[in-house]
């Protein structure tokens, strides 16, 4: 017969066993519903990782791309204003972009993906591109890494983890250069002798060191008039030539502005190809138009021919209603100076504003 201790023990194991059975049971429910969470979050945590890395990858191609791309218009550009050649443009556009590479691998380009045509200023002062227009002043380049472009698209290392396996970046550049060729045309009638042609070699000092900042080589001319007209300097990089002419003149006789740019225009009529220059007189006179045509029908003669015309008057004489008008006419600017420091800012700006390369 069992006696009342044991009967007290085996009574009281049951539960105790039972209740053990149930928290190792929960433990292991736990330990499963753990491992789950852990294995959604280490699919989260190598998804994630492989986004980066294909981002960091994207973020990498796209600059290359654009690097690329801006060499390529640059070099087109500065061919271009070089040889007035569009082939020749595209080809030397094609072998520098070759030489980037995008994703390890060189950027190829079409002929088509080059555009060239012309950029002005609107406004706000942002470039807007017009293709076809001339003259040419800009090299528009679309640089590709997609399905149809000579380069391919850009794979991706862990793409198809997030449903897309590829990359197709496109970067556009635009290489905008002001390639000019120049025709002074100078008063040396009587009125302009002793202090005030001194002032005028000066300014146009002024002038040629201006345009030896800009990063084009422009090509200028010097014509002059009193009663008559002369061709003194053809088109020249070598702007000492207009010194030395400016020293050889001698002021005397009366005022023929239209003479003065008749001559001006034919030393313009044997400038470069109009269709990749910009073509600009720059006019001066200290007194009044009173021998030969009217300047004005010179003028508009002239800006048929694509010329743009600046005017520039000098001292209280000087016939600043015609020559404001003769500007509006070559779509220029018209500046009156007063002194030797008006008259050498007013060439200065012209000069400054004459060349420049810009890239979008």
């Amino acid at each position: 017969m069992m006696d009342s201790k044991n009967m007290f023990q085996s009574t009281d194991t049951v539960p105790a066993k039972q209740c053990r059975l149930r928290k190792n049971q929960h433990a292991r429910s736990r330990r499963g519903a753990m491992l789950i969470v852990i294995l959604v979050l280490l699919v989260g945590f190598l998804a994630t990782v492989a986004f980066s890395v294909d981002v960091a990858q994207m973020h990498l191609a796209r600059t290359e791309l654009r690097s690329a791309t801006d060499a390529a218009a640059k070099a087109a550009a500065i061919e271009l204003s070089r040889t007035f050649d569009v082939n020749e443009a595209i080809r030397l556009g094609t072998e520098i972009a070759a030489e980037n590479t995008v994703n390890g691998d060189p950027l190829l380009l079409a002929g088509g993906d080059f555009s060239f045509g012309r950029s002005e200023a609107d406004r706000n002062g942002r470039f807007v591109f017009s293709a076809g227009v001339t003259p040419n002043n800009t090299v528009r380049v679309n640089g590709r890494r997609t399905a149809g472009s000579p380069s391919g698209p850009i794979p991706l290392l862990f793409g198809n983890v997030m449903g897309f396996s590829e990359f197709e970046p496109e970067a556009i550049a635009a290489a905008t250069y002001i390639e000019r060729d120049v025709v002074l045309v100078i008063d040396r009638s009587g009125s302009m002798a002793g202090r005030k042609y001194l002032d005028l070699i000066g300014a146009l000092q002024i002038f040629a060191d201006a345009l030896n900042q800009t990063p084009v080589e422009e090509r200028v001319g010097l014509a002059s008039y009193s009663n008559r007209g002369s061709q003194d300097v053809q088109l020249t990089t070598d702007l000492s030539q207009i010194a030395n002419a400016l020293l050889r003149l001698i002021p005397a006789g009366t005022t023929s502005i239209s003479r003065g740019m008749s001559e001006g225009k034919a030393i313009m009529d044997r400038s470069r190809n109009a269709d990749f220059v910009e073509r600009t007189m720059i006019v001066m006179t200290d007194g009044l138009h009173n021998t030969g045509p009217e300047p004005r029908g010179v003028a508009t003669q002239l800006a048929n021919d694509r010329v743009t015309i600046h005017t520039i008057t000098f001292g209280a004489d000087a016939d600043q209603r015609r020559m404001r008008e003769i500007a509006q006419i070559g779509g220029g600017k018209h500046f009156h100076a007063l002194s030797a420091a008006e008259l050498r800012a007013a060439y200065r700006e012209i000069a400054l504003t004459l060349s420049t390369v810009i890239t979008e």
